[in-house]
């Protein structure tokens, strides 16, 4: 003879019936937006300060491409991209680089090109 009382548990805290709003669900939704904007964010600032530290020396546009690169390989899944995609990059900028620190310095300005030059070819002081 079988007995029909079956065990009936109750339902977990965080189930939600149909029909209902999890806002569970929601406020962990916006907690990634937000932690997302805050990796965002600090690789920007670490970005910025790599910039400006590396200006002047032979791999200033290199370091912030393979930061870059780094950020969107830890924000988004990239395993699709083939990788010659970051590194032909990251030689453009070391080839930028190149050209810039040994063919000639032509993003630098004289001291002096924001004085005006008067008619007899002196810098007006």
């Amino acid at each position: 003879m079988a007995s029909n009382t079956a065990s009936v548990h109750a339902d977990p805290s965080w189930f939600v019936g149909p029909g209902e709003t999890d806002y569970l669900a929601w406020f962990v939704v916006g907690l990634l937006c937000l932690a997302i904007y805050g990796i965002v964010v600090l690789y920007a600032a670490f970005d910025r300060r790599a910039e400006h530290r590396s200006k002047g020396t032979p791999l200033a546009k290199t370091i912030p491409t393979m930061l870059t690169i780094a950020l969107l390989y830890e924000i988004f899944p990239l395993d699709h991209f083939n990788i010659l995609l970051p590194l032909s990059a990251i030689l453009i900028a070391l080839m930028a680089d190149w050209a810039r620190f040994n063919l000639g310095h032509a993003d630098t300005v004289p001291e002096d090109a924001d004085k005006p030059v008067l008619a007899g070819g002196k810098a007006d002081d």
